[in-house]
């Protein structure tokens, strides 16, 4: 089912399944900033990633000598047991509690909520952890939304670069074929902290760049100075990634990485996961601002 927030400036469409954004318009122009699906090329629009992020070794997490069959980018995607609840006509939330279901796959007991909130114009994305358990609790978390790009059909992807908020010397951690992080690193050609984007950029799958120096970017037409900006303070890691022949660009601040090639697959060892303590709760925000 889908669920529409709106304010004065924007709409913004999310579906239950999942609690995944299908939509961001301009209602003075009617212009969209998130892709639309295609399943042809890629079935999502906005994964929420929870516990875990990207590929898990051997597809499953082991946890006091048990192990749970864990999906690439966890247990909330396409997940169809959130609960909804419409906190005002610009902002909702949906929640998955644990469940015999979920206590198959991850060995806690907790509560995951995801909030949308409309401000002027900007869309915050809070993700919210609360350990119900009487054990300590290790997750990952982090968004996989992709923004149309380009945002018409008379220009290109090489039209558009994405700005970092300050210079850096970009250098990104490499997926090996597996999916799997590998121990090799990639200099990635910018200049000045702006990285130029191309049809081949993502041809060896996403660029992630772990523990970056940096909290924002903005994704813009090289002739513009505005477009849309991401803020992921709080975020240790970002990914960017893209599909061959898409019209979007994936912008994804994590907490958490997929696992190595050399990771353990125990659960407590995984040295890049957050831990929280029973009965803590655990927020974090993504926030979208459309400048256009």
């Amino acid at each position: 089912m889908l669920y529409t927030i709106e304010n004065e400036m924007l709409t913004c469409t999310i579906e239950s399944k999942g609690a995944e954004i299908r939509s961001v318009k301009n209602k003075a122009t009617g212009e969209e900033y998130i892709w639309q699906i295609d399943d042809t090329i890629w079935g999502s629009s906005s994964p929420v990633l929870f516990p875990a992020i990207g590929k898990i070794k051997e597809d499953r997490i082991l946890y006091n000598g048990k192990a749970y069959a864990m999906p690439k980018h966890g247990i909330i995607r396409n997940n169809d047991q959130l609960s909804f609840e419409r906190q005002g006509v610009a902002s909702c939330a949906f929640t998955l509690t644990s469940s015999k279901e979920t206590l198959h796959q991850y060995p806690f007991k907790f509560t995951f909520s995801i909030e949308y909130a409309l401000i002027e114009k900007r869309l915050l994305m809070t993700y919210k952890v609360v350990n119900r358990d009487t054990i300590p609790m290790q997750f990952a978390c982090g968004g996989h939304t992709a923004y149309a790009c380009p945002l018409s059909e008379n220009i290109h992807l090489s039209d558009y670069v994405i700005e970092f908020a300050k210079p850096l010397n970009l250098e990104a951690n490499v997926l090996a074929v597996s999916g799997l992080l590998s121990d090799h690193r990639r200099k990635i050609n910018s200049n000045k902290g702006i990285l130029p984007l191309s049809d081949t950029l993502f041809d060896d799958d996403a660029l992630v760049f772990a523990n970056i120096a940096c909290d924002s970017v903005r994704l813009r037409k090289k002739s513009d100075t505005k477009g849309i900006v991401v803020n992921f303070k709080d975020y240790p890691h970002l990914a960017l990634w893209s599909k061959p022949s898409a019209d979007f660009v994936c912008i994804e601040p994590w907490l958490g990485l997929p696992d190595r090639e050399d990771e353990a697959i125990e659960l407590t060892k995984k040295t890049d996961y957050k831990t929280i303590e029973p009965g803590a709760e655990f927020s974090i925000a993504i926030e979208t601002e459309i400048e256009y």
